[in-house]
């Protein structure tokens, strides 16, 4: 089976998702000043962002790969529990499984960060809730019965275990008796506890969980392996994650095999392991072996931990990281991009386009896409194809332009930070990808005024509430000027 064909099958997937649901928040703002009651700053909320965290972000990234997601798991009586079934919601899980408890709180994560004119944007304070006590009684049962209820709707069931709040002796024991009933997969994923699922068909711990759960301090191949057969003792196939060394698999007929990791960049780790684990379920669930699952883990990996934050990778991006040999993640197709800016805004970023040739790129580029980054949290930057340059700057004095292909302009804009997603277009003006992406900040240069830019590109902006902003240039810095200084042999 080819990895289209898996892939393909995603959307024919049901999976339910089973553990603890924590509220990641996510506050941005600024300290003003010291307050008059007491030494301490004021801090100025400027932006509230929320995702569902641990095994929610889990079902989150089952949902984005195109599969039908259903959440079981406890969630409070609050404002929290509330903002957690919305944003599920909105990411297309379904929330029936969920079980209120009026007695506890929503478990909930909150980061604040502040900056200032002359400074980066920095955590200043955590936040957290009361630890979560596993469930017993009336509650337990109310969950024990959500999985009977779900589990003949299902293809899999996936657990996500933070070692505190759902994931009790008896959810287990319940998800064991139904998996078997209903043959259906199970796949688990535990910060502390890998060696509890016994009979499961997969486990995914880190090198660190499963030398916790096995006893063995991984140091080396032998040690690795050593960890690998301990577990297989209670699970029948294994994952060892590694991070840049891959994902190494084990199974009871004595097989392994490793797949190595795909994140050309690496910007942040969260949640690498919650899409390794929901990825890795489909393809089995789909029909795929271990080695294909443990392959595409660690492409949809690479596509989450290319980006900052937590994030899900939908199904469009992991089949443009299959397709994407030798080229950046960063470059997307637009159908990609669309898909991908539904989910940032379900974030709550704020989406920055601009567009230009950037042949041979120069302090002038760099000094505009620093600026045009910090016009909002995303950026996009639309880069003419070279058919599009070509019919736009044609033969300038002489010139033959561009100087340098798409496909290295692509990958030299992909290695700066300030720039998230590119897009190589044909046209010669960026319209068609502006209708689709819908901007919420269109960038220009500075020999541009509101008046003199494409109007049929402003009124557009404008239509549907989108902002324009001319950001100046760097003097005498352009690609036409470097060309003709190399010419004459004016270069220091």
């Amino acid at each position: 089976m080819t990895y289209q064909e898996i892939l393909d099958r995603f959307p024919t997937l049901r999976v339910m998702v089973v553990g603890d649901i924590y509220l990641d928040e996510n506050v941005f703002g600024a300290v003003t000043e010291i307050s008059l009651e007491a030494p301490i700053p004021v801090y100025e909320v400027h932006e509230r962002r929320y995702n569902p965290g641990a095994a929610g972000n889990a079902a989150c990234n089952v949902a984005s790969l195109g599969a039908q997601t259903y959440m079981v798991g406890l969630i409070g009586d609050d404002n929290n529990g509330r903002i957690v079934t919305e944003e599920f919601e909105g990411r297309g899980v379904d929330c029936s499984g969920l079980v209120v408890d009026p007695e506890r709180p929503t478990n909930t994560y909150g980061k604040l960060r502040a900056g200032g004119h002359n400074a980066p944007s920095q955590e200043i304070l955590r936040t957290d809730t009361p630890k979560p006590v596993a469930p017993t009684g009336a509650l337990e049962a109310r969950l024990l019965q959500r999985i009977r209820d779900l589990a003949g709707r299902v293809d899999a069931i996936l657990v996500g275990d933070q070692a505190n709040a759902v994931v009790t002796p008896q959810v287990l024991d319940t998800i064991r008796d139904v998996a078997r009933e209903h043959t259906l997969w199970t796949v688990a994923d535990s910060r502390a506890r890998a060696g509890i699922f016994t009979d499961f068909d997969l486990i995914v711990p880190n090198d660190v969980e499963a030398g916790l759960a096995a006893g063995v301090e991984i140091v080396d191949e032998a040690t690795l392996q050593q960890a690998g057969e301990a577990l297989l003792k209670q699970t029948r196939n294994v994952f060892i994650t590694q991070g840049k060394d891959g994902i190494t698999w084990f199974n009871r007929e004595g097989e392994s095999g490793n797949a190595p990791a795909r994140a050309a960049q690496v910007v942040d780790v969260t949640g690498a392991g919650d899409t390794v684990a929901a990825t890795a379920m489909l393809v089995l669930a789909a029909g795929g072996s271990l080695q294909q699952a443990a392959e595409l883990g660690n492409y949809a990996a690479g596509v989450a931990v290319g980006q900052p934050g937590v994030v899900t990778v939908p199904r469009s991006a992991l089949e443009e990281a299959l397709t994407g040999t030798g080229r950046s993640p960063k470059v997307k197709t637009l159908d990609a991009m669309v898909a991908e800016v539904k989910r940032l805004r379900q974030e709550g970023k704020r989406v920055v386009w601009t567009n230009g040739c950037f042949d041979i790129l120069h302090v002038g580029h760099i000094t505009y896409l620093l600026k045009a980054h910090e016009e909002g949290d995303v950026l996009i930057v639309g880069l003419n194809s070279d058919d599009s340059v070509r019919g736009i700057k044609g033969n300038i004095q002489g010139q033959v332009r561009p100087v340098v292909n798409e496909n290295d302009r692509a990958l030299v804009l992909s290695a700066l930070c300030c720039v998230d997603y590119i897009i190589v277009f044909d046209e010669p003006t960026p319209m068609k990808a502006l209708q689709a992406l819908r901007p919420d900040v269109y960038v220009k240069g500075g020999d541009y005024s509101i008046d003199t830019i494409e109007q049929t590109e402003r009124h557009f902006i404008e239509s549907y509430g989108g902002r324009i902003a001319i950001l100046p240039g760097v003097e005498g810095h352009s690609t036409t000027n470097i060309i003709d200084r190399v010419r004459a042999d004016e270069l220091p």
